[in-house]
């Protein structure tokens, strides 16, 4: 048996409310204390992999992360967030003034995504299967810890525990959350 901790990377100097999937804003200073305080509260896990996205916000996360337990982190491409394509830096509410119809889609079923988006939802849920099935086997010994964001985090848990997607994304973790999953 195996433990995991998925970790949404902490807040970024992005704007609230805007859609940041392929930008790359670095940690605020209010994230890099949040960053600080999930370091502290994780300090005692047994983690011996740290795993990330390679986007900046997570990587920083998961390098203070790191710090505690003496490891290197491992970026990935695969985590990245969705990317939002026409809508990136965005904010999604004006996905409803302008696309109504795509953005009610989208309300009704988060795996419909717009198509003025950069990538579908089935293309992200590939992509982190993918990312997952290069890990496995899990060592027996030891936990993982995985940075990333909110999409790929919803993502890899339905790769994870099977759950639909819609359900995992409903759940998403807060900004420097943390989640612990059993596998094996």
């Amino acid at each position: 048996m195996s433990r995991v901790w998925l970790i949404r990377h902490a807040a970024s100097t992005a704007p609230p409310g805007l859609a940041v999937g392929a930008t790359d804003p670095p940690l605020s200073d209010q994230g890099r204390e949040q960053a600080r305080r999930l370091a502290a509260t994780m300090a005692s896990r047994p983690l011996v992999r740290i795993l990330s996205s390679d986007r900046q916000r997570a990587l920083d996360t998961a390098r203070i992360l790191a710090e505690q337990h003496g490891l290197v982190v491992e970026p990935s491409v695969a985590l990245r967030e969705i990317d939002f394509g026409a809508w990136e830096g965005r904010s999604l509410s004006d996905l409803w003034r302008e696309e109504p119809a795509a953005a009610k889609a989208w309300t009704d079923d988060i795996r419909l995504t717009p198509q003025s988006f950069g990538e579908s939802l089935d293309d992200l849920q590939r992509r982190v299967s993918g990312f997952w099935a290069l890990l496995l086997p899990l060592p027996d010994l030891g936990e993982i810890a995985v940075v990333a964001h909110g999409g790929s985090l919803a993502a890899l848990t339905a790769v994870i525990t099977g759950e639909p997607i819609p359900d995992t994304f409903a759940a998403r973790l807060p900004l420097a959350g943390a989640i612990e999953l059993t596998t094996g």
